[in-house]
């Protein structure tokens, strides 16, 4: 049997990939504002430059000043339009996805946050033998112990979540764990898929997307996904009308 969590409410959102379209319309009229102050700034500088030598003490510092606003006119106007422009992109490769009748879909690595979570809980074990061997105190022995315990958890959840993979045939969905079927979903006995990510509520930049399966039986199977597979079992799902809640939405 798969490893299910079965303590777990579903609260069902219907969402498709249109309502996830940004509108660009205020970013482009706050860039056009930020480009225009850019240039002025830009020529106030270049003037106050080329009187450099015959500046006052308080003229020199309100170049200083100039300087200081245009270099963060310009950073502030390169990070918008490339997130835009990153945005953009990746709407047009989401569009490009299409849900074939089969298709395999493996389980992300998260090898980073495995590296990190690893490095993290050796630091923890570093700390519990350092308070032991100099008897150090209780408390750290105890925070310690709690670190070692969370991480250890958080890894271990990662590892096995990665051994998970989907191989899909039109409404028929095969679980395999380390390559092994343990179970065989009919899309009729799916009412109900979540969509969110590795930050659980809050998504944040780096966080990858995370999906959950309902069954009828109220159980729950937990797979990360690579961004590409994201787009790919949220369009399958939409296919056959599966209710969805997704707050990842990227």
């Amino acid at each position: 049997m798969m490893n299910f969590d079965k303590n777990k409410e579903c609260f069902t959102v219907n969402k498709d990939f249109d309502n996830n379209i940004p509108n660009f319309t205020r970013r482009k009229k706050a860039l056009k504002i930020i480009l225009f102050l850019l240039v002025i700034s830009l020529i106030i500088l270049a003037v106050q430059l080329f009187y450099i030598d015959n500046l006052s003490y308080l003229q020199g510092n309100l170049t200083i000043i100039n300087s200081f606003l245009a270099f963060i006119l310009l950073f502030l106007y390169i990070i918008l339009t490339a997130d835009m422009y990153v945005t953009i992109n990746r709407i047009k490769e989401r569009e490009k996805v299409e849900v074939p009748n089969e298709f395999r879909v493996d389980a992300f690595k998260q090898t980073y946050f495995i590296v990190l979570d690893t490095v993290i809980l050796i630091i923890f074990i570093f700390i519990l033998v350092l308070s032991v061997v100099f008897k150090i105190g209780v408390f750290e022995i105890i925070f310690s112990l709690f670190g070692i315990a969370i991480f250890s958890y958080f890894l271990s959840a990662m590892i096995k979540s990665r051994k998970y993979s989907l191989e899909v045939q039109n409404r028929n969905i095969k679980v395999l764990y380390k390559n092994q079927e343990i179970e065989v979903l009919e899309i009729k006995d799916i009412p109900f898929v979540a969509f969110f990510g590795s930050g659980k509520e809050k998504v944040k930049k780096g966080d990858y997307p995370i999906m959950e399966i309902c069954n009828i039986k109220g159980e729950i199977l937990r797979i990360p996904l690579s961004l590409r597979n994201y787009w790919l079992m949220k369009k399958y799902f939409l296919k056959y009308a599966v209710e969805i809640s997704d707050t990842y939405e990227n």
